[in-house]
């Protein structure tokens, strides 16, 4: 998350997801689902403003592993509020009953994180946003037009959904950052952040 880290003294100009303005950010923020016994949701990055929330769940290269979605039964056993009837109930049911529609990206991770951040900040305008890399040339890759097009229908299954979902690329995003009506020192930190991770991988 060294992405991040110089706005910790500048969160004046952290823009993530549309949103800005933030007043506190936060990592690894721990958001319980108010399950009996489970495990809380843990977001890499929490930005809080009088707009609303964004939380972010990063992914560097953990999403080229192939994964499988599990859920304990207290999930559907234990949330009996308002998110029972949401979009991401539905998403849930959707993957226990075929758990091979998604091979790349964590739909379990991000489901539960749905779960939480609903649950801490019910009247809050709520955004999750998974932010994560890929190469230069990641159209000439397999893996990564795999993981594109699995965002791209996960997106389709969340719609709607509270927390709304949203997903972007950090070359994306630093793209936003580097914008000129930016802060000079952000605009040298994106190009920094793109000229160490924004690479080719070749082959393909």
């Amino acid at each position: 998350m060294n992405a991040f880290a110089r706005f910790k003294d500048n969160l004046a100009h952290l823009s993530l997801a549309g949103g800005s303005d933030f007043e506190t950010v936060s990592f690894e923020f721990r958001c319980p689902t108010g399950l009996r016994g489970g495990r809380p949701a843990y977001l890499d990055l929490l930005a809080q403003g009088p707009a609303g929330i964004v939380a972010v769940e990063s992914k560097c290269t953990e999403h080229l592993a192939p994964k499988v979605p599990s859920f304990s039964p207290a999930y559907a056993e234990q949330i009996r509020d308002e998110r029972r009837a949401g979009v991401w109930f539905r998403a849930m049911e959707t993957m226990l009953e075929r758990p091979d529609s998604f091979a790349l990206l964590d739909v379990a991770q991000l489901i539960k994180h749905a779960f939480g951040l609903a649950r801490c900040f019910a009247a809050r305008p709520t955004t999750l946003l998974y932010l994560y890399w890929e190469p230069l040339d990641a159209d000439r890759h397999p893996v990564f037009r795999q993981h594109r097009c699995e965002i791209e229908r996960f997106s389709d299954l969340a719609a709607g959904g509270f927390p709304a979902f949203r997903a972007q690329t950090y070359g994306e995003l630093w793209g936003v950052w580097q914008q000129t009506a930016r802060p000079r020192w952000l605009r040298d930190h994106a190009a920094n952040l793109q000229a160490r991770y924004a690479v080719s991988l070749g082959g393909g």
